[in-house]
């Protein structure tokens, strides 16, 4: 064997053996990233319900679900999603970001509002007129549940369901309940 042959054979041995080692590296790493991030969180919508977040899972796959519950302890509302299909849970990688995205979720991204700030829902038309960003009322809310609602101006959250929408809750004025009344559209 040459000496050239020789010197070839020697620094391929090695730059497989970079190879290998290299992808060994990459997915240890891989698997160290994936940080376990189950954790709960809570806060409090409208003076009156208590809302927990919850995160299920590895950071980056968790699953997380939203429980909105009354003064009895009843649920109102309840949801779980997957962490990518939320606006503010992309690309979590530790319990500290995901406590974070979680917080913002029920408090800081929260639109606390009355319905009246609701879209107008023309007579005739198939649904509100929200220009650019519409508005898509719940099934089951017709024109005329949807613009007692707007004109009674009741008490109203609406929170992140998606990766470019937000849900709007409505307090029932005779059962407290809370109801949905639909889902606006955002840039996302």
């Amino acid at each position: 064997m040459s000496f050239r042959n020789f010197l070839f054979s020697k620094t391929l041995n090695i730059a497989i053996t970079g190879v290998v080692l290299g992808g060994l590296a990459l997915s240890l790493s891989q698997n160290a990233a994936a940080e376990e991030c189950s954790q709960s969180v809570e806060a409090v919508w409208l003076d009156t319900y208590s809302v927990e977040a919850d995160a299920q899972g590895e950071c980056g796959s968790a699953e997380v679900s939203l429980a909105v519950f009354n003064q009895s302890g009843g649920i109102e509302y309840q949801a779980t999603f997957d962490q990518n299909d939320l606006f503010g849970f992309y690309g979590i990688e530790t319990l500290t970001d995901m406590q974070a995205a979680l917080l913002d979720w029920i408090s800081g991204y929260v639109d606390v509002a009355t319905s009246a700030k609701l879209p107008v829902w023309p007579e005739g038309a198939e649904g509100p007129q929200a220009g650019e960003f519409p508005f898509y009322a719940e099934e089951g809310v017709t024109r005329e549940i949807y613009e007692r609602a707007r004109q009674e101006e009741r008490p109203m959250v609406c929170f992140i369901q998606g990766t470019e929408s937000q849900l709007c809750l409505v307090k029932n004025p005779k059962s407290g309940a809370l109801e949905s009344i639909g889902v606006q559209t955002f840039p996302g």
